[in-house]
């Protein structure tokens, strides 16, 4: 199986060495590209190509789906750090090359970044980065129990190596890197014993993705990648256990063509992705099974003066445990009432792959040598209009309704002892979260608005209100007979502000809400404390290559769950600086 994986990998790499090379490369053209901004965590850290741009830096919303990486007041609700310089992105061309970051705080929280642009020139890129994000502070547990008070542990850190080079026809792209984290299973167990004996758990991800992009128009366009991972981790469900490592390949390719003119364009997409899994010989996890993915996305897009509209279908063939086929739509459309503000309604569906790496993004506290079943979504409707019509006002107006079979729920892991002879029985509870199966059914109403009527104040208010219906409960000895949507919001409210005292001074503010929250806890469902979550922060220009900044998280110093058992920190002051070189 290793074999034919390296072959197929070294034959899609040369093939795509080879279209490259046959771009001619004969007229050197100055080119201005309009980057992204840069938020320098190590969520984002996957989709960085290139160099950061500086940015104005924004409050985030706090995630109740939960970030990529536990924060220090996970959801992550931190203020947005300053970006570390402005690279390639003025005229005339700017001489610093690098940059660096770093930021520290109470519960030993820190966060780094540190990056340099070895090459940049009109056919060649290349840059490297490196973000480091750590904390090792006692937490408090919300849940009465003798034991009151735990260490949250973990260090991510993380490397990235890019290379960019432009041909005349096309755009080659190389990176490769590497994580290597540690952390602690924190989860409340009650009192029992734990199973890792509060050690450090590793995760280690190594990763190489090559793209290659066509920039003409007139003939057939592709874009294609292939992405490789390799992950490791130290233990399995206990110490003596054997550990999950695996390979994870992915190759996606769109191909399209214009017809009739204009921008109506006719193609396919298609994806594949392959989890391998090394066999385990001893303790749990000696049944995981490969995981095995084809989706194909065929379409049709048209474009007219005043609307626009996708017409396809996704169908994937997934093969693992049980081999099955599903077909959904991929429908959007969108129409323009007037200059500023339009309709749209999207039909989309598919399958929520959940491999290893996708749950490890989700929550690193996951039971190990755990696989999630995928899920499949047969439809999934969303509408709004967006109205840009007033000055100084954006609005917009949404619904949904999405029915999700297979959709996972994590939950702290807890056993009932039914063969136990003691007349008063009781739960115990494990360090892990285990993943419960239902089918989901999800609506939603909600509405955004913008204002910068005037200019020196940003502000954003968002409302959602969901609506859960969940049956089919898989995973639990018995089910509670009053079924939540366990770990989801019911209502949130977001609102953040920015206010520009002066060109140097910058002040932002967020609040963050979230209730109607709900777990499992001794066959039951029990609703967790409200996300009640006020932060500010403050960033200063020095000067262009230096400032400083401050920000406080949880001013109220509100008690809650990410998940249940796994509390956020209480108040949490950050400092420090950025700069350019």
């Amino acid at each position: 199986m290793k074999k034919n994986i390296f072959i197929v990998i070294v034959g899609l790499l040369s093939t795509l060495s080879l279209l490259a090379q046959q771009q001619k490369d004969t007229v050197l053209t100055r080119q201005l590209e309009l980057q992204r901004d840069f938020n320098p965590t190590l969520q984002d850290a996957n989709k960085v190509n290139t160099l950061p741009a500086i940015r104005e830096p924004q409050v985030k919303k706090a995630n109740t789906a939960y970030a990529t990486w536990t924060t220090r007041a996970t959801p992550a609700l931190e203020i947005s750090l300053p970006a570390p310089g402005k690279v390639m992105t003025e005229i005339p061309f700017s001489l610093q090359k690098g940059y660096l970051l770093l930021n520290a705080g109470n519960y030993a929280n820190i966060d780094g970044a540190l990056g340099y642009r070895f090459i940049d020139n009109q056919n060649n890129k290349v840059n490297f980065m490196f973000l480091h994000n750590s904390t090792n502070g006692e937490i408090e547990y919300n849940q009465l129990t003798n034991l009151q008070r735990m260490k949250m542990r973990y260090m991510d850190n993380f490397g990235k190596l890019n290379f960019k080079h432009i041909f005349e026809g096309a755009i080659l792209d190389l990176h490769t890197s590497f994580l290597h984290s540690q952390f602690n299973y924190y989860g409340n167990n009650f009192g029992a014993t734990r199973f890792h004996e509060d050690k450090n758990q590793m995760m280690g991800v190594f990763n190489v993705k090559v793209a290659l992009q066509n920039t003409q128009t007139d003939l057939l366009n592709y874009i294609g990648s292939l992405n490789f991972h390799h992950f490791t981790t130290k233990y399995g469900r206990t110490l003596s256990d054997e550990s999950l490592n695996g390979n994870q390949i992915e190759a996606d390719l769109d191909l399209n063509k214009s017809f009739m003119g204009g921008d109506n364009l006719i193609g396919v997409k298609g994806n594949f992705t392959g989890v391998f899994y090394d066999e385990i010989k001893e303790g749990a996890g000696s049944d995981i099974s490969n995981f095995l993915m084809v989706d194909a996305n065929p379409y049709i897009h048209f474009e007219g003066f005043n609307w626009k509209a996708r017409l396809g279908a996704n169908v994937d063939l997934v093969l693992d445990d049980e081999n099955k086929f599903y077909v959904s739509p991929n429908v959007a459309m969108s129409v323009m009432i007037t200059e500023n503000s339009s309709l749209y309604l999207n039909a989309m569906g598919g399958v929520g792959k959940n491999t290893y790496l996708d749950m490890y993004k989700e929550t690193r506290y996951l039971l190990p040598n755990t696989i999630v079943k995928h899920s499949n979504t047969p439809f999934a409707i969303d509408a709004g209009t967006k109205i840009g019509a007033i000055d100084g006002f954006r609005i917009d107006v949404f619904g949904g309704y999405k029915k999700t079979k297979d959709e996972h729920f994590l939950v702290l892991q807890s056993d009932y002892p039914f063969e136990s002879s003691l007349p008063n029985l009781t739960w115990s509870y494990q360090e892990f979260l285990q993943p419960v199966l239902g089918e989901l059914t999800h609506s939603h109403i909600g509405g955004r608005l913008q204002s910068n009527i005037w200019s020196p104040l940003d502000v954003s208010l968002k409302l959602q209100k969901n609506f859960y219906t969940i049956e089919k409960i898989k995973g639990l000895e018995s089910a509670p007979t009053d079924l939540k949507a366990w770990n989801k919001p019911g209502l949130e409210v977001d609102l953040q502000a920015t206010y520009t005292v002066m060109t140097e001074l910058k002040l932002m503010l967020e609040y963050y809400f979230a209730n109607d929250r709900w777990t499992i806890t001794k066959d039951e469902s029990v609703e967790m404390n409200n996300i009640n979550n006020l932060s500010a922060g403050a960033i200063y220009q020095i000067s262009n290559m230096f400032s400083i900044n401050a920000k406080a998280n949880n001013v109220l110093n509100q008690s809650y769950d990410i998940w249940y058992g796994h509390p956020a920190q209480g108040i949490n002051v950050m400092g420090g600086f950025t700069f350019k070189f």
